[in-house]
């Protein structure tokens, strides 16, 4: 075997083991972009409705992910104080140990302006711990604001440029609605 040979031989050796090395790296990048891309994405937000004199905000918890995913705990701080209503660490303790499933949210009434149950709280950090199918623990914190998201809202007025029927068939609806909730 001459020098040529030798060094060709090399070569091809060395091709082999790189072509090795950026194979696999690629597989594991695809793998972990397909984790990520399949993986829960739980969210915590307030969301506001408001009909006529009546506004309620809710605490919402929604899966945005392609995969369901357990929550472990959800804990206030500080605690979420409405009046009658306190919510000392988990207002979804109903939810503890419960699956989400993608696009499912749960939803849990923290504040009814002008009434028993009006929220204190104005501005808390709230802290989600959940698992996914495989048992990968997360924990996601959103601070949360009731005065931002009052004020973003959209406000649907009684309207003014007609009859009292008109607008008691309005509110009737708009209260029949906040029911439903």
């Amino acid at each position: 075997m001459n020098k040529y040979e030798l060094f060709s031989s090399v070569v091809q050796a060395l091709t082999s083991i790189v072509a090795v090395v950026l194979s696999t790296i690629a597989l594991i990048r695809s793998s972990k972009s397909e984790r990520d891309a399949n993986k829960p994405y739980t969210v915590s937000f307030l969301k506001v409705v408001r009909s006529s004199q009546t506004t309620i905000i809710y605490l919402m918890i929604k899966n945005f992910g392609r995969t369901g995913a357990t929550i472990l705990s959800v804990k206030a701080d500080p605690a979420i104080d409405s009046g009658q209503l306190k919510f000392e660490n988990n207002p979804f303790e109903l939810f503890s140990n419960q699956l989400i499933a993608p696009d499912q949210t749960y939803a849990a009434v923290i504040s009814v302006k002008n009434s028993e149950i009006e929220l204190k709280t104005r501005k808390f950090s709230l802290s989600i711990t959940y698992s996914d199918e495989f048992g990968k623990k997360e924990t996601k914190d959103f601070l949360l604001n009731a005065d931002v998201a009052t004020s973003f809202d959209h406000i649907t007025p009684v309207p003014t440029k007609t009859d009292e029927v008109a607008k008691s068939i309005y509110i009737t609806s708009a209260e029949r609605l906040f029911n439903q909730f």
